[in-house]
């Protein structure tokens, strides 16, 4: 599996999060959380695993009280 996303269910530019993890290199790993849809605000951080990636992102920013969901 090259690349997950997950966003909070909501269509709203103003409410919208999503969150991708993807494949940046042949060894690392990287997070991007996006605030506000295709034309929010980007933060990012890289792992050394998907796995790493992955388990990064459900404990520290889904919540699944909230609506979250992969897509």
């Amino acid at each position: 599996m090259n690349s997950r996303q997950w966003w909070n269910g909501r269509w709203s530019r103003l409410v919208r999060r999503d969150v991708f993890v993807r494949n940046a290199t042949a060894d690392r790993w990287q997070v991007e959380l996006r605030r506000g849809g295709p034309e929010g605000r980007v933060r990012t951080r890289t792992f050394d695993s998907q796995v790493a990636a992955v388990e990064w992102v459900e404990s520290s920013v889904l919540d699944p009280e909230s609506g979250w969901r992969e897509v």
